[in-house]
């Protein structure tokens, strides 16, 4: 029988004092036996001030898409009955008012966010205008917020019209595409000619499905806003969530209208999440959905809350807030699937890394 041959202490010090130094050596060092390379060191993201900028002024427009959905919400959007000004067309510093200072707090917020695209024009202009993926959101963004600022006068001098407000709110949401398109554009390196070759487009058009239906149900809700529908079906019972009365008026079609498109919008989020698992997405590809589908599910509590409580101002701006933060995600969710989508009909391990391709900006 072979007996297992003893190992002196001092040579086992040795080797493992070797290794170790072995270890922390480079690959040329001539003295290592077994040569073990550096662990390369994890990439920062670095953002430049042109994606600072562009990120800061997509929160700065969600912000004000909030602020606007309490003026809605406390019925301030006539208490400055004029426009630029507040009583008069130069009246920049109103009296004291809680439902005056919302009102004209969302216009001077409107008007930081409108100089913040407006720089980010310049910028584009000045540094970027030879990447068109990055130029003409720019532009677009500063079209929008010029024509949501136009629809905001006449929402004031129009006393409110159910079709203007519905419309300002949309050009809102516009603003926000244009400005995630831009961030992810300027984050991600400049696509390659190889990728104009036929890819693997079948969550990116599932995204974008997705993100056109809580568009619309956007838009949707917020002409139920403007015509009072909110409330249309409350006294039924379940406070009318599940009830289909005959509908008799423009404001009982819209309430139905909003309630199917939440359950198509809750359906819809579920398989697109669905379908990320299935083609093997990972990284934010995966984690949009994920994310989407809290927020329709919140969505749909806020919801239920308004309901409730009779369109309190405490469910009702949230409910908006949300709505927004809902849209954002998926069309940063559309924009990186089309970005990052594979080449052909591959798996999703043919995907690229979103992480490591964000952590690479390009000027």
């Amino acid at each position: 029988m072979n007996q297992a041959r003893a190992i002196p202490v001092s040579t086992l010090r040795h080797t493992l004092v070797g290794c170790a130094s072995c270890a922390r050596a480079t690959v040329t060092d001539p003295t290592c036996r077994t040569s073990v390379p550096p662990s390369a060191p994890t990439p920062r993201l670095r953002l430049s001030a042109f994606q600072r900028l562009a990120i800061a002024t997509v929160l700065a427009t969600l912000a004000l898409i909030a602020i606007g959905g309490a003026v809605r919400a406390t019925d301030s959007g006539l208490a400055c009955p004029t426009w630029p000004g507040c009583f008069s067309a130069g009246d920049f510093l109103p009296p004291a008012g809680l439902n005056v200072w919302l009102e004209h707090t969302h216009r001077l917020a409107a008007g930081v966010v409108g100089l913040m695209i407006a720089a980010l024009l310049v910028w584009a202009v000045v540094r970027h205008r030879d990447r068109p993926s990055v130029l003409w959101p720019a532009v677009g963004a500063a079209v929008a917020v010029n024509v949501q600022a136009a629809l905001g006068a006449l929402v004031v001098l129009h006393l409110l019209r159910a079709e203007l407000v519905t419309a300002h709110l949309g050009m809102g949401m516009a603003v926000v595409g244009f400005l995630l398109y831009l961030t992810v554009n300027v984050s991600l390196p400049r696509p390659s000619r190889a990728q104009g070759a036929e890819r693997d487009l079948r969550l990116a058009r599932s995204s974008l499905a997705v993100a056109g239906l809580i568009y619309l149900q956007i838009l949707v809700g917020g002409h139920v806003t403007g015509v009072g529908a909110g409330l249309a079906y409350v006294d039924f019972p379940a406070l009318g969530l599940v009830t289909f009365a005959p509908v008799g008026s423009e404001a009982e079609a819209y309430n139905v209208a909003h309630r199917v498109l939440a359950v198509l919008l809750l359906a819809g989020v579920m398989v697109l999440l669905a379908r990320a698992r299935r083609l093997g997405a990972s990284g934010w590809l995966l984690r949009l959905p994920r994310i989407a589908a809290w927020l329709v599910a919140l969505q749909v509590l806020l919801g239920i809350a308004n309901l409730a409580s009779g369109l309190s101002f405490l469910s009702v701006i949230p409910h908006l807030a949300v709505a927004s933060w809902l849209w954002a995600v998926l069309v940063l969710q559309t924009v990186l699937a089309y970005r990052l989508a594979p080449a052909g009909s591959g798996s999703g391990a043919d995907r690229p890394s979103t992480a490591g391709a964000l952590a690479g900006s390009s000027r």
